[in-house]
C-alpha cells in the first residue's frame, strides 16, 4: 500500500486534495470527497483502521526503531494534518487532541453524523410545511429549491416531482385553480415548468 513501505510518502494537503471544509452542514458531502480521494492515493486504511502501524521495534528486545514504522507514523500525521486543514474552525476543536487519522475520522464521524441526520429530518419537516404565504412566487420558489438542494448535499435529496407536490399543496386558497389543471396532466411539471407556470399566473392575479 502507497506509505506503508519504507520509502513512499504520499503528500496530501487540504487546499488540493481536499478542497471541500466541513462544516456543521455538509458533513456526507466532505466524508465522500476525503475517502474519494484517499482511495485515490491508495491510503483510506489510515482513516479505516484496517491500515494498522507496524510493530514499533524491529528486534525482541525492543531497541531498535521499525523503520515501517517510522514511515507509517509520518503518513498517517500527513493525512491527520490534511484533515485538520480541511475542517472549520469549530470542529478544528473536536479533533484537536486527536493522535492519528483513524483516531480523528472517528470522532468527526460520531459528532457530524448525528447533526447530520437531524439536519435532514428538520429540512425535511420544513420542505412538508411551509406556507407560500405573502412571499411571492419568485421569493417561495427559491426557498423551497434552496431546501432540496441542502437536502441534496445531505445526500438526502428530494425527486422532482416529491418536490412540486411540496410546493403544489402549500401555495395556497388563490392559486387552487391553476393547481387543479396542473394536477390532471398526464406528464410530470418539471420545477422550471412550475415556476414559469405560476409566475405567469401571479401576474394574473395581480392584474385582476
Amino acid at each position: 500500500m502507497a506509505g506503508s513501505t519504507t520509502s513512499n510518502i504520499v503528500n496530501v494537503h487540504a487546499t488540493t486534495h481536499l478542497p471541500i471544509k466541513l462544516t456543521s452542514a455538509n458533513f456526507p458531502i466532505w466524508k465522500k470527497q476525503v475517502e474519494s480521494t484517499l482511495i485515490g492515493l491508495d491510503l483510506l486504511g489510515y482513516v479505516t483502521g484496517s491500515t494498522a502501524a507496524p510493530a514499533k521495534y524491529s528486534d525482541a528486545a525492543r531497541t531498535v526503531l521499525n523503520p515501517a514504522n517510522t514511515n507509517w507514523f509520518r503518513q498517517d500525521q500527513i493525512i491527520l494534518s490534511a484533515i485538520l486543514g480541511s475542517l472549520s474552525d469549530v470542529l478544528q476543536l473536536v479533533i484537536s487532541s486527536a493522535t492519528s487519522a483513524h483516531d480523528a475520522w472517528t470522532r468527526l464521524s460520531t459528532n457530524c453524523a448525528a447533526a447530520s441526520r437531524s439536519r435532514v429530518v428538520s429540512l425535511k419537516a420544513k420542505l412538508a410545511k411551509n406556507p407560500k404565504a405573502n412571499r411571492s412566487i419568485e421569493s417561495y420558489m427559491r426557498d423551497m429549491r434552496a431546501m432540496a438542494d441542502d437536502l441534496a448535499l445531505a445526500q438526502s435529496p428530494v425527486a422532482e416531482e416529491d418536490l412540486v407536490v411540496h410546493i403544489f399543496t402549500q401555495l395556497g386558497a388563490e392559486y387552487n385553480p391553476i393547481v387543479a389543471a396542473l394536477r390532471v396532466r398526464t406528464d410530470p411539471v418539471s420545477f422550471g415548468e412550475l415556476h414559469d407556470v405560476l409566475t405567469d399566473y401571479e401576474r394574473l392575479l395581480k392584474d385582476n
